[in-house]
C-alpha cells in the first residue's frame, strides 16, 4: 500500500496529460554536448525539400542531399534526418485507473519501472519531459496534442486503442505497443512499433537453436497433433521452418513411437497449439527423461504456460525460447530490485521490469538518433532486464529478440 500511496500522490500532483519535468528525475542540469545535441539551423528554411544531415556524414549521402536541393519537386524521398532534441518529450498512455478506488496494480507497476528508467537516464545527462495520459478514464482516444508534442509515444496498450489512435499520427509519429504482442498486425501495416517479440520470433529462434544442436548428431522427433484436420498457426509455422532449414526429423504421433535408448540423447519437438496435448506429451517425456536422462525437449514459452510442471521441464532438459526471462543473478537486475524497494517499498513484478526496459530502450534510441529514431531500429540493439530489443530490416518494426532458457536436470536454469 505504501508504494501505491506514493504513486497516487505523484500522479495526482500532476493533472492528466500534465508534464513531469526533467527535475523529477535526478540528472545533470548541464548537458554533455557529446551526449545530447540539438541540430536545428542546418535545414534550409527557404526550401521545403532541404535535408538535415549529420556532420561528417557519408559523402554519397551529402551528394544526394545536394542533388535534392536542386530539384523543383516538393516530394522528398524518405531520407533519414538527425534531429536530436535537447529535451526528449515522452508520452506514456496507460489505463492506470488512477481516480478509482482500486487503481490498476499491473499498470502502476509498469509506470513505476518506467520512472526508474527515466531516473537512471537523467543521472546520465538525458533530459526528459514526461506526459502521462490515463486511458482508463472514459477516454476513447489519445489527445492529439500529446501525439503532436511527443518524440516517443509509449501506448496505448490494447490493439483496439492503438487502432483508434493511428489516424492522429500523421507521417512523422509512431506508436509503441508496449505490452500486447497481438498488435503485431498493426506494426506490419501502420505507424506502430511492436515492442514485445511475438510467438513467430520464438519459433524462428527455436528452429535456429535446433539446427545448431543438430550438429551434435542426436535424432530429432516431432510429435504431431492429429486432432485438427488443418495444422494450427504455431504448429504449421514450426513444420514450415524445419523444412526451410532442411532439418531432417522423424514425424511421430506419441511418445511411445520414439525408440529411447539408454545414454543416447533424443531431441523432441511438439507440433501442437493445444495446451492439454502439450501437457500430456511433456508429462510422458518427463517419465522417460527421469528414467534414462536422455531427453532434450525444445519448445517456446507456450510449454511453460500450458500447465506443465517445473519438475517435468527439468526432467526433459527443456530448451525454451521466451520473450521474457529475468536472470536474478544479473548485477543490473539486482540493482534495479534494490532501487525499486528503496523508492516504492515493494518488490518489482514483471510489469515493473517491462516498464523499465521499454522506457529505457526507446528514450535511448531517440537520444541516439533523434526524432526519427524509428527509421534506425535495425541499427540499435539493447539487452534489457527481462526483455531484449533487436529489430531487423526484413521484420520491419517488429521486435525479434528472444531469450534461450535451459531447464537443467539439477533444477537450475541457465540462460544461453
Amino acid at each position: 500500500m505504501k508504494k501505491y500511496c506514493l504513486l497516487l500522490l505523484l500522479f495526482c500532483a500532476l493533472p492528466v496529460c500534465a508534464s513531469a519535468q526533467w527535475y523529477l528525475f535526478p540528472g545533470k542540469k548541464k548537458q554533455d554536448p557529446k551526449q545530447t545535441t540539438t541540430v536545428q539551423d542546418t535545414v534550409r528554411r527557404d526550401r521545403p525539400d532541404s535535408v538535415l544531415l549529420r556532420p561528417g556524414t557519408d559523402p554519397q549521402l551529402t551528394a544526394r542531399a545536394d542533388s535534392l536541393a536542386g530539384q523543383d519537386s516538393l516530394e522528398v524521398p524518405d531520407v533519414f534526418v538527425l534531429d536530436i532534441p535537447s529535451v526528449i518529450h515522452v508520452g506514456l498512455v496507460l489505463p492506470l485507473q488512477a481516480s478509482d478506488k482500486k487503481p490498476s496494480e499491473n499498470f502502476l507497476d509498469f509506470y513505476s519501472g518506467a520512472l526508474l528508467a527515466l531516473r537512471e537516464l537523467g543521472a546520465g545527462g538525458v533530459r526528459v519531459n514526461l506526459q502521462v495520459f490515463d486511458s482508463a478514464q472514459g477516454n476513447t482516444a489519445v489527445p492529439a496534442a500529446l501525439i503532436e508534442e511527443s518524440d516517443v509515444i509509449l501506448g496505448p496498450v490494447t490493439p483496439e486503442s492503438i487502432r483508434a489512435t493511428i489516424p492522429f499520427c500523421g507521417k512523422d509519429k509512431v506508436l509503441v505497443s508496449p505490452l500486447d504482442p497481438k498488435a503485431v498486425e498493426l506494426a506490419e501495416s501502420g505507424p506502430v512499433v511492436q515492442s514485445p517479440s511475438p510467438w513467430t520470433a520464438q519459433i524462428d529462434e527455436l528452429v535456429r537453436w535446433v539446427a545448431q544442436d543438430r550438429l551434435l548428431g542426436p535424432e530429432l522427433y516431432v510429435i504431431r497433433d492429429t486432432a485438427a484436420l488443418v495444422p494450427t498457426d504455431q504448429a504449421a509455422r514450426l513444420i514450415t521452418k524445419l523444412q526451410e532449414q532442411s532439418i531432417p526429423y522423424h514425424s511421430v504421433l506419441s511418445v511411445r513411437d520414439i525408440p529411447f535408448r539408454k545414454d543416447q540423447p533424443v531431441h523432441v519437438l511438439i507440433a501442437s497449439d493445444r495446451d492439454n496435448f502439450i501437457t500430456g506429451i511433456v508429462r510422458n517425456l518427463s517419465i522417460e527423461g527421469a528414467r534414462n536422462s536422455n531427453v532434450v525437449l525444445y519448445g517456446t514459452s507456450r510449454i511453460r504456460t500450458s500447465g506443465t510442471s517445473q519438475t517435468d521441464l527439468h526432467n526433459t532438459n527443456a530448451h525454451v525460447t521466451a520473450s521474457y526471462y529475468i536472470d536474478y543473478d544479473d548485477p543490473a537486475v539486482k540493482r534495479f530490485i534494490l532501487a525499486y524497494r528503496a523508492l516504492f517499498q515493494d518488490e518489482p513484478g514483471s510489469f515493473a521490469f517491462q516498464g523499465y526496459d521499454t522506457m529505457h530502450y526507446f528514450v535511448s534510441i531517440c537520444q541516439q538518433y533523434g526524432r526519427q529514431w524509428f527509421k534506425k531500429l535495425p541499427e540499435y540493439d539493447e539487452k534489457g532486464l527481462q526483455a531484449d530489443f533487436r529489430f531487423r530490416e526484413e521484420s520491419g518494426r517488429i521486435n525479434q529478440a528472444v531469450r534461450r532458457i535451459i531447464y537443467n536436470p539439477d533444477l537450475t536454469l541457465t540462460r544461453q
